[in-house]
């Protein structure tokens, strides 16, 4: 039978192991990302020229809820690519 520190280090090396994963994902949703913008570019310029209407994203926009002590750290920390990319794209504004 195992102890309660071995339980813990276990559940500390499944967490790791997630968050490494989620991290991962993450980073390859951002690349996504930026790889859609850049072709949504490509097809409405496309567009421009042969006067088809520009393409319009059908993702929604997502936001998420942070408490003081969150914004405080992340804001410490680098800006994800995707994000920066919506914001220079003006797609994370609402409008």
């Amino acid at each position: 039978m195992k102890n309660f520190s071995e339980w813990l280090g276990e559940g500390e090396q499944l967490y790791l192991a997630a968050m490494e994963e989620f991290k991962s994902i993450e980073s390859q949703i951002d690349e996504l990302e930026l790889q859609l913008t850049a072709k949504k570019g490509e097809v409405n310029q496309i567009a421009q020229v042969i006067g088809k209407p520009p393409v319009e994203s059908t993702r929604k926009l997502t936001a998420e809820l942070m408490e003081p002590e969150q914004v405080a750290i992340t804001s410490r920390s680098a800006i994800p690519i995707g994000r920066l990319a919506r914001a220079l794209t003006g797609r994370g504004s609402g409008l």
